[in-house]
């Protein structure tokens, strides 16, 4: 079994807290497919309902909390998966190439993260996210 966390600022407002986890849902997807059936989820009029294939929670840190948990995940490992999103993200609107250069430009802690998507084995998560509190 699969389990998704996603770390948010605990100083987001709300609006920005739901950018922040719709984009990095959003890249999860794209890295791993397989987050979403590939088949329509329909109900008996037709309508397709999200097909998300694994439990979701959404948690909040502090910006410090953030950087740590950043430092404490594997970079490349199979069984547990992250993708972070910035500052420097949330300040820069329909210019990618832009983005693109200055997120390169940085060191991760100059980038100031407010919000990281973890997924992978439950008990994984489980544990590197356990120290968060739900998102409220």
């Amino acid at each position: 079994m699969k389990r998704i966390a996603i770390i948010l600022d605990k100083n987001l407002e709300i609006g920005a807290a739901s950018n922040v986890a719709a984009l990095l849902m959003g890249q999860a997807s794209l890295v791993e497919p397989s987050l979403y059936s590939e088949r329509p989820v329909l109900d008996k009029d037709n309508v397709q309902h999200a097909g998300i294939q694994y439990s979701t929670v959404i948690l909040k840190a502090g910006e410090n909390q953030l950087h740590t948990l950043i430092k404490l995940l594997p970079i490349d490992a199979a069984e547990l998966k992250s993708i972070v999103f910035s500052q420097i993200g949330q300040s820069l609107n329909n210019v990618f190439d832009q983005y693109s250069l200055e997120i390169s430009s940085k060191e991760t802690e100059e980038t100031k993260i407010v919000g990281v998507i973890v997924w992978g084995e439950e008990e994984l998560v489980r544990v590197a996210t356990k120290k968060y509190s739900v998102l409220k």
